[in-house]
This record gives C-alpha cells, structure tokens and sequence, in this order.
C-alpha cells in the first residue's frame, strides 16, 4: 500500500480547482476511439473515504478485458486532498487515484472510474480529469444521473438514451440489466461514446454495475479498514478530541438511531423550502422498510449540486443516510463512526443559523443541550 502526501501546490480554494478545470479541459481528446472492447487490460478505480479521520483509500483493480480475470491491483492511502464541493470532487480523489495506479506493476490499459467524464456540469468530471493528467484513455460509469436529464430507455439490456444538458448529449443512459436502475456512461479521454458504451456492456456480464468498480469498490473499502483500525494514537487522539467524543456517546445512546438522525435533521430544515434529496433522506428515516434504501438516497445528495449554505444541511442529510444503510442495509457498509458526527455538525448548523428557534429545535431533536462557550452540558 502505498502512503500519499498532497502535492505542493494543490489547489486549495474553489476558484483555484475551477481555473485547473479550465486550464486541463483544453486537452481532452475525443477523436480517438481508444482499445476496442475485450481486448487487452481494463482497470476500474474507486475510493472509499473516513472524513472523520482526514483519510481517503483509492485501489486500482487490473482484469484481463476478455475473461474479466484479476490481473494486478494495488492500493493507496492519503488525506483527503479537497473540500467537499459538488462539481470539484476530483480534487479530492485524484492524488490518491494517481498513485494507485502509479503502484500497478503492468500498465492499466483502458481506465474505468466511478463517476463522471463529460458528464458533469463543467463537462470535467473525474475521468476526463484522470484521462488528461494520465494521457490514459478513460471512461466514466456512473450510478446517478448528476444534474441532467434523460427519457428512461427500454427494459431490455443494452437499451439506451441520450443522458442531456439541454439539447447537448454529455452521455448515454444504458441498461445493463433488462428492468434493471440503468448506468450513465459518458467519455472520460481518447474514447468514444458508443465504445464507451460497449466496453460498460462488456463489463457487466452478471451485474448492474461493471466487474471493474465492483472489484475496485472492495479493495479500496479494505484498504480503508486496514488503514483506519484502531490503534492507542487513534484512541489518544478521539479521547481529547472533545467534540468527537460527545457525539460518539450522543449517538451510541439513542435506542432508535435512524429515526434519531432522522428528526435531527428535520429540526434543522424545518420552516425551509426542501429540495428533493432532503425529502428523500427525511422519508427514508421515518419508515424502517426504506432502511436498507440509504445507500442509494447518500447517492443521490452526493451528486446534488448544492449552493454554499446548504452544505452542512447536505452533509446532515447524507448522515442521516448513512445511518439507515448501516442500520438495516447490506454490506458494504458506511463508516462505522458516521452517525458520531450528527451533533457535532447539528452544533455547526445552529452557530450558522442567524434564528435563534434553530439552536431550540436542534436541542430537542439532540435530546441535549448544545455548547454555548462552557463545553458540553448534560443531557436535558
């Protein structure tokens, strides 16, 4: 496993990230149509983050294109690189990205990432990125739609449709399996959308997802316990960190966790406009049948573009998500330590918030007093 350090320089202010993006775009090639399909190597990157320790995890998994076999893979660890800002998640990923593949011991042939190419607002999602940076044709194959529109295409596997920002096609929505949630496939680097398309067929010969990020996604999920395990640093350092260690216990004493979280959060939305993603958090916390859903709602505000006062209310939502997945989802899990957040970050929302009536409803949804300059009270 390799351990990666920021590179100096990294861009470290939103108006930085955008003037890389529009510096790099400049060289993204379309015109090449990149491997033909089961041909040659085919790598799938993934990452798998604990925000709460400052640690990313990123694994490059090599297969043989034509038997879908495990070839090569490698792992890297560093610290997370970039806030959290919808449309600049590259930023976040992409050193830890680069030195996986860096670490490969045979060259990675065509480069599949979890995520977006074209497809992305400012036509720069992290597999064009990748792709430039790498000179390595790249596609993104994602399971949300971003921002954009599309008309839903027949049940059968390998039907399609224009995935559009407006009257532009940034991608295309493909069944991979007959009545099965489609993908969205667009161009990274030096490939082409209808070779995009038919390399994603011919890596999903049994599952929704390609074998790519389905093997990726578990190697950088390992790597990630493997690096964040305890040890008595760890725990040193979680018993002075007094805002962590209050939300810990906050959280492990709630008897009902999901719905906890879940009124939480509507404590710190009520009286606003909702947008959809926070509807679905709040529905899928109040309804134990929904549980199991949380993975596909912290999806979907993921891929939300949100406005700089909404984030920590974002943030909430995606923890409330969390939570539910955890509680009665499948594996892979979240971080086991996600809902430990919940009233450190139900402490920030109130200090943000210039109604007083937030910082009152917060504390009954908390079931605790929140700090106000002498640290932590008791419960109320």
């Amino acid at each position: 496993m390799t351990t990666v350090q920021i590179p100096a320089g990294w861009p470290a202010t939103e108006e930085e990230a955008r003037a890389v993006q529009d510096e790099l775009r400049e060289r993204v090639v379309l015109d090449d149509p990149g491997p033909p399909p089961g041909t040659g190597h085919v790598t799938g990157v993934d990452v798998a983050y604990d925000d709460e320790r400052d640690v990313v995890a990123a694994a490059a998994v090599v297969l043989d294109a034509a038997t879908l076999e495990v070839v090569a893979e490698s792992t890297a660890v560093g610290r997370i690189s970039f806030p959290y800002v919808p449309g600049l998640l590259a930023f976040r990923e992409i050193p830890t990205v680069l030195a996986a593949l860096d670490a490969l011991p045979r060259p990675p042939g065509l480069v599949v990432c979890d995520g977006y190419g074209l497809a992305h607002p400012r036509r720069f999602g992290l597999a064009t990125h990748l792709g430039v940076l790498t000179g390595l044709p790249t596609i993104g194959i994602a399971k949300n739609p971003f921002t954009f529109t599309y008309d839903t295409p027949a049940a059968p596997r390998g039907s399609s449709a224009p995935l559009l920002s407006g009257t532009e096609e940034v991608g295309r929505v493909l069944r991979t399996r007959t009545d099965v949630k489609p993908v969205f496939v667009s161009v990274g680097h030096r490939t082409t959308l209808p070779n995009a398309c038919a390399h994603t067929l011919a890596l999903t010969p049994a599952y929704r997802l390609p074998e790519t990020t389905r093997r990726a996604d578990t190697l950088c999920r390992r790597a990630l316990r493997e690096a964040t395990a305890p040890n008595e640093e760890v725990a040193a350092r979680a018993r002075t960190d007094r805002s962590r260690s209050w939300g810990r216990t906050l959280f492990e004493r709630q008897r009902d966790p999901v719905r906890w979280a879940g009124r939480v959060l509507e404590a710190a939305v009520a009286g606003e406009p909702r947008r959809p993603e926070i509807v679905a958090a709040l529905d899928t916390a109040s309804d134990r049948d929904r549980w199991s859903g949380g993975r596909a709602v912290f999806e979907r505000l993921r891929a939300a573009s949100v406005a700089a006062e909404e984030r920590s209310v974002f943030r909430l939502a995606e923890l409330v998500a969390k939570v539910a997945h955890n509680t009665a989802g499948p594996a892979p899990y979240f971080d086991h330590s996600a809902g430990w957040a919940i009233g450190p970050l139900a402490e920030r929302i109130a200090a943000e918030a210039r109604d007083p009536a937030v910082r009152v409803r917060l504390e009954a949804a908390l079931g605790h007093r929140l700090p106000d300059g002498e640290g932590y009270s008791r419960t109320t």
